[in-house]
């Protein structure tokens, strides 16, 4: 193999190489094809990804200290010279084991050897000779002792310079020797270490005192003495801050070219008109929020210009983001194109639609819904509007990407809850348009080390204000034994008000049960012939069809169920004034993000509202520390935080559906400070100003 690149993994640290070299791992003193064929099967596929596979710790080695020293520090690796003073072999038949006893200075260790003591092996060591032995030293014996260590016999005293080494420890691989993979990356390291491509300019690596790329590998790689095992600590943790740094260099460096792209040469339609965005907001019952004014300002500027917006608005559960998406769509329409508002499940494309109908249809603006459920004519029709151009807003689920949706002009894609859709996605959308503007949004409030991670493309725009008047949702955590009388209060305030309730479970069936985990469907029964016997009861959850969702939201919203039993559907898009109680059960299994969502389905009339979690009777740590932070605050930001804390990166969004970066040496929420930094360095270094 002579390619000097390795094959890329997004997000992760590759090594590149000024000139070309054979890079087989056959080539690699002791590794032989099949030893090879093994590495290869874990992702060694040459010796530039040896030089990445990192030691999963280090062992300090002390070499030729004198015995009394080695004691008082309790050392455990050790490798000495020493004086055999006793040899004493087991008796005839005996499984005890060879014993040998060791004078180093003024200490006394002992050598055991188990299984070895035929006639041959015994002789080897004979008292008065010198040895040299190396092993790990069990200090909780007397005298301190050593099993089967590697020795060597002397010919006589020797006296060597006491010295400590920091010897890497790799990960096991199956069928390949452990003592293989050190010499093996050394040899890697010494043959490829001049001729590796720096990376980095020089003055970040002066700027952030970071070592080259091939010093931070020496030290995390290659053995050598070290007389203060601290200043070895202090080295190590820069040298993998080095490739942390560039890791994350590397991804806002791509990112930010790709934001470059989007802009150089695009000539996306420039949407100066604001007529009819100022005729909606009198229509609005409402005065819109600081956040939410600017935030309209700030698009309203970027929708002005021949480059084409890519956006991300982020806000709160009940921040008011629709509104703004809905202002935006209207400075497009005034000035003429189309607008596409992306959405990740019907319940949310149609609360959407019912949204866009109640402020545009005053104004006679057309607007469709596009998703998978409605009739084929219905669907016909639609498309046909939309390529005529008669059709200035449509909105739609995953039935947006197919290939016959045809727009006329198309200058605004809007995309709500950005991180269930991946880049991909969201690019074909775009392509439908001649460089058409872009504003993603999420309701999902995602820390800013996260959102540049997997959005670093886009820039970023926060609403945090709650409008006006929303009063805060009390929230109560109780375990299963108080469910009767939560069951009770419900009905008993709903009977008396007149208002709604949510009933959220994990599961569809009781057949997907895990141990001790609700289900939707049978739980909706049990409540309707028991404790909510008398109330109207209505069932919802992922796999109905989209007519029989819309249905049942649609007499939920018509006050028709007193109780909604649904699955995490209504997460996002439902918007209910007169429901004012959540239930969720077995919320141990949820993340805070997700139960941040739900709990913002209540609170959004005039009335008082709770939130109550039934938790299972026995929780994990995690868990614990979950539903602690969720009945203490109300701030979806501060408990994106702890979620991902909690949770980590992948799990908080879903690496594969939400496009995160597998970092190979980064941690977005521990290294949050050098991804930060990187964004900054990429963009200054490309564009010359580090804010943008």
């Amino acid at each position: 193999m002579t390619d000097s690149s390795p094959p890329a993994i997004a997000g992760r640290l590759t090594l590149h190489l000024a000139h070309p070299h054979p890079l087989g791992l056959e080539r690699l003193k002791g590794i032989g094809p099949k030893t090879a064929a093994r590495m290869r099967e874990r992702g060694i596929l040459d010796q530039l990804h040896l030089l990445l596979h990192m030691p999963r710790k280090y062992r300090p080695t002390y070499r030729f200290w004198p015995g009394q020293a080695l004691l008082e520090r309790r050392a455990s690796f050790v490798e000495v010279i020493g004086q055999i003073s006793h040899v004493l072999p087991p008796a005839r038949h005996s499984r005890a084991p060879l014993e040998v006893r060791l004078q180093v200075d003024d200490a006394e260790f002992k050598l055991i050897w188990f299984n070895l003591a035929f006639p041959g092996f015994v002789k080897r060591f004979r008292p008065g000779d010198w040895m040299r032995v190396e092993g790990k030293l069990d200090h909780e014996r007397d005298p301190p002792q050593m099993v089967h260590p590697n020795f060597e016999i002397l010919r006589g005293e020797e006296t060597r310079a006491p010295r400590t080494e920091v010897v890497p420890i790799y990960s096991s691989m199956e069928e390949v020797r452990d003592s293989l993979l050190p010499p093996a990356i050394t040899q890697a390291f010494e043959l490829l270490h001049a001729d590796l491509q720096e990376g980095l300019p020089a003055h970040l690596l002066q700027e952030h005192q970071l070592p080259t790329l091939a010093d931070a590998l020496r030290v995390i790689h290659v053995l050598r003495p070290y007389d203060d095992l601290e200043r070895f600590r202090q080295e190590l943790i820069t040298a993998r801050n080095r490739l942390i740094y560039q890791e994350f260099f590397d991804l806002q460096l791509a990112l930010t070219e790709r934001y470059i792209a989007q802009r150089r040469a695009a000539q996306a339609p420039r949407l100066t008109e604001r007529t009819l965005g100022r005729e909606l907001l009198k229509k609005i019952p409402f005065e819109l929020t600081g956040d939410q004014k600017k935030a309209i300002a700030t698009i309203a500027d970027d929708l002005s210009t021949r480059v084409p917006m890519r956006r991300l608005l982020q806000g709160d559960v009940g921040s008011g983001k629709t509104v703004v998406a809905l202002l935006s769509a209207a400075i497009a329409i005034a000035n003429g194109h189309q607008v596409a508002i992306l959405a990740p499940t019907e319940i949310l494309a149609r609360q959407h639609a019912r949204n866009a109908h109640a402020l545009f249809e005053a104004l006679d603006i057309p607007h469709a819904l596009l998703v998978g459920s409605q009739p084929a004519a219905e669907r016909r029709d639609t498309l046909a509007r939309l390529a005529q151009g008669d059709l200035p807003l449509v909105i739609g689920t995953h039935a947006l990407f197919q290939n016959e949706v045809r727009f006329q002009s198309l200058a605004l894609v809007i995309v709500d809850e950005q991180h269930k859709f991946g880049v991909d996605q969201r690019d074909s959308l775009l392509a439908k348009g001649q460089d058409p503007h872009l504003l993603a949004m999420t309701a999902t409030p995602i820390p800013r080390s996260l959102a540049h991670a997997v959005f670093g493309d886009l820039d970023l725009t926060l609403i945090r204000e709650k409008p006006p008047g929303r009063k805060p949702v009390r929230t109560e955590l109780r375990d299963r034994s108080r469910a009767p009388k939560i069951y009770d209060y419900v009905k008993e305030r709903i009977q008396q008000t007149g208002e709604q309730a949510y009933f959220v479970y994990p599961l569809v069936e009781a057949s997907e049960a895990a141990a001790n985990r609700r289900s939707v469907t049978e739980e909706a029964e049990r409540l309707a012939n028991g404790p909510l016997k008398g109330l109207r009861l209505g069932v919802l959850h992922g796999r109905m069809d989209g007519a029989a969702k819309d249905a049942v939201m649609q007499r939920f919203a018509n006050a028709d169920i007193d109780v909604l039993c649904a699955t995490t559907v209504v997460e996002v898009g439902v918007d209910v004034p007169n429901a004012t109680l959540m239930i969720i059960e077995n919320p141990e299994v949820f993340g805070l993000s997700q139960l941040h969502q739900l709990r913002g389905r209540v609170g959004r009339g005039s009335a008082d509202s709770m939130c109550i979690l039934i938790a299972g009777f026995t929780l994990t740590e995690d868990a614990e520390r979950r539903l602690a932070a969720f009945v203490q605050t109300d701030d979806g930001f501060e408990l994106a935080e702890t979620d991902l804390s909690i949770r980590g990166p992948g799990e908080f969004l879903g690496v594969k559906q939400a496009g995160l970066p597998e970092f190979r040496f980064g941690d977005v929420l521990r290294d949050a400070h050098w991804l930060q930094a990187a964004r900054q360095d990429a963009r200054r270094l490309l564009l010359g100003d580090a804010s943008r």
